[in-house]
């Protein structure tokens, strides 16, 4: 078994104004337990953390993205979900193939703004590390200004683990 874990930051920033009560963030908030749950079961992912990041760079812990509403996509946050997972093999054959996750990536596609760049960062970390929102934020940051590198990519540019 590897020594590292493959560390995965997805982030999902809503079209438009946001609330909690609208029928897409409804749909998001209530599948991402019954999501996380069911990749934890085969026991290729270790641990997942969710939060959001707000236009002024501060963070938002679940509860607070559920009180908090905007008027227009500039001034919404952006949803994070990070977990760390075996190797890229068990990431992708939970994302592409566990139809609920599957089904909620094609129901929620158009309500994601893509115009910021990638919103998919992966790295490789010591397994055990347990990495911040900040830190995650800092990855996808790196491969939004530098592109793939050995330190952040994404799957079509994904890179071995360390040694």
């Amino acid at each position: 078994m590897s020594e590292h874990m493959l560390v995965h930051l997805n982030v999902v920033r809503p079209i438009g104004a946001f609330s909690a009560a609208q029928d897409n963030a409804v749909y998001f908030f209530s599948q991402l337990p019954l999501v996380f749950a069911r990749a934890k079961q085969d026991g290729d992912m270790f641990w997942h953390n969710h939060g959001a990041r707000l236009p002024d760079g501060g963070y938002l812990e679940l509860p607070g993205v559920m009180a908090h509403s905007t008027t227009a996509t500039e001034e919404n946050f952006h949803i994070m979900t990070m977990a760390g997972w075996r190797d890229l093999a068990a990431m992708q054959r939970f994302t592409y193939r566990e139809p609920l996750h599957a089904e909620g990536i094609r129901r929620l596609k158009g309500w994601v703004d893509r115009s910021e760049g990638p919103t998919l960062a992966l790295w490789w970390a010591p397994r055990g590390t347990r990495v911040s929102l900040d830190e995650a934020w800092d990855k996808l940051a790196r491969l939004r200004r530098d592109g793939p590198s050995d330190t952040v990519f994404t799957p079509r540019t994904a890179r071995a683990a360390p040694g």
